[in-house]
């Protein structure tokens, strides 16, 4: 049986491969909720939510509607049938 190896993708990778400060990788990770002080992530998570979160700051949202989406997106809904809630994009 074949392992899928899982590449790390460390901060420095984050600032190369997005063209970023490294201010600006921080508040991205701490937007979409991935610990700081950790010095790698899986591509998973970049693909999960660091890049989500990008697209949504290039946007025009704020980084507290950002921690929004996210905390929204973590919870387990009990009801099915009741609506998520979106950030709303500005006019």
């Amino acid at each position: 049986m074949e392992q899928h190896k899982t590449s790390l993708v460390t901060k420095k990778d984050l600032e190369a491969r997005f063209k970023l400060a490294d201010t600006t990788v921080y508040r991205t990770l701490k937007a979409c909720g991935l610990s700081t002080s950790r010095r790698s992530y899986t591509d998973e998570e970049i693909e999960n939510q660091f890049k989500p979160a990008r697209w949504l700051l290039n946007a025009g949202h704020t980084v507290a509607e950002v921690k929004k989406y996210f905390s929204l997106k973590a919870v387990p809904y009990e009801n099915e049938k009741r609506p998520r809630q979106s950030i709303r994009h500005k006019p």
